[in-house]
């Protein structure tokens, strides 16, 4: 497959618009995190599973990849909102595979359907490369991250408790290689990056950055383009180019 870099870039305010290819299907890496965690949120605004539950994390049976809690060495008791916070803000993927369970992909694609993402799905757990290589890979595409993220900053479709728990946890992000990189002094980023280390085909990001009253989704899916490097030039640039447009009117 060529290289590519497909993009979502939507002043909230305004409505304006920049998008390439965004309704092209591709791998999500840790980007599904993000529908996840909406998915859980919304079960916790319903009432249909307690946020302070407890969970005992047993080091022994960690998956690898991204996160801290395969460096734990004793068992640890976490609530479900802190092990879906690590999820988000660290991107580990023992804490996802925890929300997932109790989730489950079933829920995870209602809520896709019921958003109207109609390239996205949850099929595996995070480092379940067998069922990778079998084709049941979680996937995504830029216009849907695009609307999941608004509808976290302000849609109807979901409970408010549902884009306010989201949202603070993304602005505590830690891993800042993407969108983040190049943004103007002063802005909020909240986002979830998403790739395929160490192999380095793909690289994502998927960001709600706030300026003052001026609030903008950007995401960036790239292929063969330049790993995070591309993604954070594309997102400052098309942070830039919106902002001129913004200017104008």
């Amino acid at each position: 497959m060529a290289e590519m870099i497909a993009y979502v870039a939507r002043e909230l305010g305004t409505g304006r618009t920049l998008s390439a290819h965004q309704d092209v299907q591709l791998p999500s890496y840790s980007t599904i995190k993000v529908l996840l965690a909406a998915a859980f949120w919304r079960m916790v605004a319903r009432g249909e599973v307690d946020e302070a539950q407890e969970y005992c994390f047993e080091p022994g049976g960690c998956v690898g990849g991204s996160g801290v809690l395969r460096g734990l060495r004793h068992a640890a008791t976490l609530s479900l909102s802190d092990v879906l916070h690590l999820a988000l803000v660290v991107s580990d993927n023992d804490a996802t595979n925890v929300i997932a369970e109790v989730v489950g992909f079933d829920r995870v694609n209602a809520l896709a359907d019921e958003l109207g993402l109609t390239q996205t799905r949850m099929r595996r757990f995070m480092m379940d490369t067998d069922a990778a290589a079998a084709g049941r890979d979680n996937v995504t595409s830029a216009g849907d991250l695009a609307r999941l993220l608004e509808m976290l900053a302000g849609g109807e479709a979901l409970e408010p408790l549902v884009g306010e728990r989201v949202l603070a946890s993304l602005e505590l992000q830690e891993h800042l290689d993407g969108i983040a990189r190049y943004l103007p002094a002063g802005t909020c980023y909240a986002g979830k990056c998403g790739d395929d280390a160490p192999a380095g085909r793909y690289a994502h990001d998927c960001a709600l950055i706030t300026d003052g009253d001026r609030r903008t989704v950007i995401v960036v899916m790239t292929r063969d383009s330049g790993g995070f490097e591309a993604v954070a030039r594309t997102g400052a640039a098309l942070f830039g180019a919106l902002g001129e447009g913004r200017a104008a009117l």
